[in-house]
């Protein structure tokens, strides 16, 4: 494999685990140190309660996604400009440490045996060493390949943003990716990859953080159990995906929420503080903006109680202090699109703003095969709905493409008829059941129900907690805990690989190379086009639109249900139309998969494929044929 550079595993392997738990770790310093400076500097003296740490973490995620934001605005996306910022933030954090400001809320902290502190962070730490490795394993999933790992890559050799045709993704909002550029450019796309899974691990704190701060630190304890021991969930651990940050940012933002709540000391600064996560959250996908939206209605619902005039006051301060921010942060993500599509939510609305490499048909063709995953869309079905996901998940859009644990199926309704009780229950039942009836009436993939489950979890274990306090037997009670903790594990189940997964793999120990992005790929048709094809070439890929490996300029479909491609070629019914489309997108190769997915493609370009006359084969592998036009 051309690029690759041969490794012995076993005098590497620890060195290797050993560099990017290094690089994972100073990552995540540089990611919380702003967030530890701007909670001194302007939070201080607010009270925050348990959730002080996990303010910093979110204010620095903001402000690493903000500054990466105009960096590549201003074309400035590389090393020395991140470098740069990394000293100032590092100047800073000394400053402020030096200063030894202490937090209003702080209290002297119980003294912990060393024993316990070791169980309390090895415990998790065992648990999540398997996800760990296997993102050094080096796969990368399909929307990975196309995408949450493309952009980056492309953006960071562009050192900005720029347009990337037929690419709908590029045009939606980007707060992780932006993340992933920030781990490609400190060392590779692994890095990068660690990041989601470092949203995970922030998910699994902030249940235990929201337990401990509004119920009981046991409570989150089984709550993370409960979230991680799901298929779905272990499986976005390893790969680069954005629903762990969804999780995180939502979770974390109706924690500051019920912070406001619950306390009127320091209430501006919660409110602020979960419309900085609503804004974070609005700003990983489009859809995230429902959630941001959701954020609002707990708060809503305390202050209703209150009376009119109380509950116009309030509504006033929650526009001011959280919905504004949220707002401030989507914003940019919606002023990008528009100035590089004309269309702010490009590709949605098109009959009113239109847009590039689109059309209506295409957007008809996108909703139809949105609605077609899941198990229908008839009264029974969603009847059924709540049944079939637990029990019935799997691989292929039928079965919901994922897999949750079993045993929600008691886990659920336990939590409806005793969690209803406790206020903290009550609450994050509501956002999850508002969050599942979203998702319901969209797109019903499995994955997109990853940021309801830490608020289930949360949930029944607030009411397990709750039933096990008013036994009086203790026999009983451990055999309450043994019977949930072996019903959560064996509901867990295998997540069996669909028939086509679309991974594509670095070799198992690739080369340490820092800074080395990306590492070569598998495949031996990339291999062969970075090698062979000059700098000057732009590939169409047809089947196909993994672009992660590929060093070369490309075109290819978002969505091969909703073909670009074939909608851009429509009415080209001989090769030679075809060829002059390909010449106004100066297309120089094609690659060809074999795979077919049912692309109507008009007949001149099947016409084209065989006609040695106008284009030569490179290299044909079985499942690859790269063609040259001649």
């Amino acid at each position: 494999m051309a690029g690759a550079v041969p490794v012995d595993v076993s005098s590497t392997a620890f060195a290797y685990v050993a560099e990017y738990l290094a690089a994972f770790g100073l990552f995540s310093v540089v990611v919380w140190l702003p967030g530890l400076v701007l909670e001194r500097l302007a939070l201080a003296r607010v009270a925050l309660g348990g959730l002080r740490r996990l303010a910093q973490v979110c204010l620095g995620l903001g402000f690493w996604i903000a500054v990466l934001f105009m960096l590549a605005a201003a074309g400035q996306l590389h090393r020395a400009s991140l470098w740069a910022v990394v000293g100032l933030v590092v100047v800073a954090a000394g400053c402020v440490l030096l200063r030894r400001r202490t937090p209003r809320d702080t209290k002297a902290a119980q003294p912990v045996s060393r024993l316990r502190r070791f169980v309390i962070l090895a415990g998790p730490a065992v648990l999540l060493a398997p996800f760990f490795l296997v993102v050094l394993l080096g796969f990368v999933g399909w929307d990975a390949d196309v995408y949450h790992l493309t952009l980056p890559k492309l953006y960071i050799a562009n050192h900005g943003f720029r347009p990337v045709a037929f690419n709908v993704y590029s045009n939606w909002p980007l707060n992780v990716e932006l993340l992933y550029a920030l781990g490609m450019l400190a060392k590779d796309y692994l890095l990068a990859t660690l990041v989601h899974f470092g949203f995970g691990v922030l998910t699994l704190y902030a249940i235990y953080v929201g337990c401990r701060e509004f119920h009981r630190p046991v409570a989150g304890w089984l709550a993370m159990a409960f979230f991680l021991c799901n298929a779905v969930v272990g499986w976005e651990f390893t790969i680069a995906y954005v629903d762990l940050a969804c999780a995180f940012f939502l979770l974390a933002g109706l924690l500051f929420m019920l912070r406001a709540i619950e306390r009127d000391e320091g209430r501006r600064a919660s409110l602020l503080l979960a419309g900085l996560c609503a804004g974070l959250l609005a700003g990983v996908k489009f859809s995230g903006i429902v959630g941001a939206a959701l954020l609002a209605i707990p708060y809503l619902a305390w202050s209703a109680r209150h009376g009119v005039r109380r509950f116009w006051g309030e509504f006033g301060a929650l526009g001011a202090w959280f919905a504004l921010p949220a707002l401030v942060l989507w914003s940019p993500w919606v002023v990008k699109a528009a100035s590089y599509t004309g269309n702010p939510v490009y590709p949605f609305l098109y009959g009113w703003f239109g847009g590039p490499d689109w059309s209506a048909a295409l957007g008809e063709q996108l909703a139809a095969w949105q609605r077609s995953i899941g198990m229908g869309r008839t009264l029974r079905d969603y009847l059924l709905l709540p049944v079939r996901v637990i029990l019935r998940g799997g691989p292929g859009y039928a079965h919901f493409d994922g897999r949750l644990n079993a045993f929600w199926i008691i886990l659920v309704p336990l939590a409806v008829v005793f969690g209803v009780r406790d206020r903290f229950a009550r609450r994050c039942l509501g956002v999850a059941g508002l969050c599942f009836l979203f998702w319901s009436l969209t797109s019903q993939q499995m994955r997109f129900l990853i940021p309801v489950l830490p608020l289930l979890g949360i949930a029944a274990a607030t009411a397990f907690v709750r039933v096990t306090e008013r036994v009086s037997r203790t026999s009983v009670r451990r055999g309450l805990w043994t019977v949930v903790i072996i019903g959560t594990v064996l509901g867990v189940g295998r997540e069996p690989s669909p028939a086509r997964d679309g991974k594509t793999t670095a070799p198992p120990l690739p080369p340490l190379v820092l800074g080395h992005v990306p590492r070569p790929p598998v495949d031996s048709v990339y291999a062969f086009i970075n090698r062979e094809l000059p700098r000057a070439a732009r590939v169409l890929c047809l089947n196909t639109n993994r672009g992660l490996f590929l060093d070369r300029a490309y075109v290819a479909d978002s969505f091969f249900e909703a073909s670009q491609i074939a909608d851009w070629l429509k009415g080209a019914e001989t090769s030679e139309e075809v060829c002059r489309h390909l010449a106004e997108k100066r297309v120089t190769h094609l690659l060809v998969e074999a795979h077919d997915w049912g692309i109507a493609y008009p007949r001149g370009l099947p016409e084209l494929l065989k006609d040695t006359a106008r284009v030569k084969t490179l290299l044909s592998d079985g499942e690859f044929t790269l063609l040259e036009l001649r």
